[in-house]
């Protein structure tokens, strides 16, 4: 995990519009360009934690060390996308929600049924997750990329 860190910084691109009457948030989301690439890793690195971690501290602390910079960066492009006029910010914002969710997309299904010795992924560090895209949504529920980040997240269930 540490070789691909440098990677896992997130991208935001935003494109050339053809027309200024074109909204350049809706572009940027269409076209994400090596962000696409970028949920791969994000779902990949959270396959290996739920299957390399042999502890559920260090499942979490391993969590931590991938969603901790996402939360960092939802808290701090917060007041600036709240104004609306800086597309930077809310896509950073919705970026990182997309992160989030696809970490949590690259660990198992709950089974049903549960079989014998199954352990529960870091509920704490989902919760916390959960609540901090929950935050997010409630102080930026007036972007629709927002809010359908934030629903394509809930499809993951996420919350534990």
């Amino acid at each position: 995990m540490q070789g691909i860190k440098d990677l896992l910084t997130i991208q935001v691109d935003l494109p050339t519009l053809d027309s200024p009457d074109d909204d350049i948030l809706a572009e940027a989301i269409k076209n994400p360009g090596l962000f696409d690439s970028q949920l791969y890793l994000f779902e990949t690195l959270g396959t290996l934690i739920s299957l390399v971690s042999k502890s559920p501290d260090q499942q979490a602390s391993m969590l931590l060390s991938i969603v901790t910079p996402l939360l960092e960066e939802l808290s701090s492009n917060l007041p600036a996308a709240k104004g609306g006029k800086d597309p930077i910010p809310i896509l950073r914002i919705h970026h990182s929600i997309m992160a989030l969710g696809n970490v949590a997309k690259g660990f198992p299904d709950y089974p049903s049924p549960v079989p014998e010795g199954y352990r529960l992924p870091s509920l704490d560090v989902f919760r916390q997750v959960a609540q901090a895209i929950l935050s997010c949504l409630e102080a930026m529920n007036v972007f629709k990329y927002v809010r359908d980040a934030v629903s394509w997240c809930s499809v993951l269930d996420i919350s534990g």
